[in-house]
């Protein structure tokens, strides 16, 4: 990367023709290959699939300890350059194939800070598990996370401050797990549970610039530098508390049509949770995305 920070990158490449490259961007405390499964789908369907672990996530946090730091300064920033450079590299590999970009959760903010800064890099992004702006609530976490991390340091983790974001999610669901929120398949959340790469705190230095990044990213000065022309699809379950159960990102969609964007779609799946490639309709929301991809090439 442009600090010399060494970034895991996992490809997907079908055999013969490349119809198109999806580039993915993770959400918060998993990693990259808990995407395999769609990968390989994409893939079969002549769609390469490239997958890089955030810093501070999968392999590319160098130890234990690293996991859910992202960096000494700017540390959301850095993972949207990044992001950046991997879409780049996308378009070095493939060149003239159209680029897609596939952002969920903390990926998704992360997107949306990235098509604010660089959206006519690429040709379209799937924004899953998102939310819309919520200023007044970010802006009072921005500020104390802030005072958290002055007093404690930036590598210490907060369980105050974890409860405070995470704290109400497992809401109304009846489960040992206390990230039975991320879907309803009891497998899926047994094997997140047991991967330690998955569900791991972060530090105080995390949350102060995730909610720095986010305060930014929903300013409209900054969702306008949107390109108009950048076709977006919103995908989320009405089980998510993410997306406040479907409301954010339906505030979020709202948002983008406001600002004049022309290609902004909508896809709300009843009783679906956090994680949609994770979900019991899994298939479903992959075919869903394939013909999305798929519609985007013949623009």
């Amino acid at each position: 990367m442009s600090d010399g920070k060494n970034v895991a990158l996992h490809t997907f490449v079908p055999e013969g023709d490349v119809k198109a490259v999806v580039q993915l961007s993770h959400g918060m405390a998993e990693h990259s290959m808990r995407y395999e499964a769609l990968g390989k789908f994409l893939c079969d369907n002549g769609i390469a699939f490239y997958a890089h672990d955030h810093r501070g996530h999968g392999e590319t946090a160098e130890s234990v300890e690293d996991l859910g730091f992202l960096a000494e300064n700017d540390g959301f920033n850095r993972v949207v350059e990044d992001l950046a450079t991997m879409i780049k590299k996308c378009k070095e590999d493939f060149p003239g194939k159209k680029v897609i970009l596939l952002a969920h959760s903390f990926g998704s903010f992360v997107s949306q800070c990235y098509i604010e800064k660089y959206g006519a890099e690429i040709d379209g992004v799937v924004l899953c598990g998102s939310a819309g702006p919520r200023l007044l609530l970010t802006g009072f976490g921005q500020v104390f996370s802030g005072i958290v991390m002055k007093c404690t340091g930036k590598r210490k983790k907060s369980a105050l401050l974890d409860t405070l974001v995470f704290g109400t999610y497992n809401k109304g669901i009846e489960s040992d797990s206390p990230a039975a929120w991320i879907c309803r398949d009891a497998e899926v959340v047994k094997k997140y549970d047991d991967d330690p790469f998955c569900g791991f705190k972060v530090t105080n230095e995390f949350f102060y610039d995730f909610l720095s990044g986010l305060t930014s990213i929903h300013k409209k000065k900054n969702m306008n530098k949107i390109p108009k022309d950048l076709p977006i699809f919103l995908m989320a379950g009405d089980g998510d508390p993410v997306g406040e159960y479907g409301k954010s990102v339906k505030k979020l969609f709202t948002s983008y049509k406001k600002l004049g964007i022309k290609d902004v779609s909508l896809k709300i799946y009843p009783e679906a949770r956090h994680e949609l490639f994770n979900e019991l309709n899994k298939v479903d929301v992959m075919n869903d995305l394939l013909v999305w991809v798929l519609s985007q090439l013949d623009n």
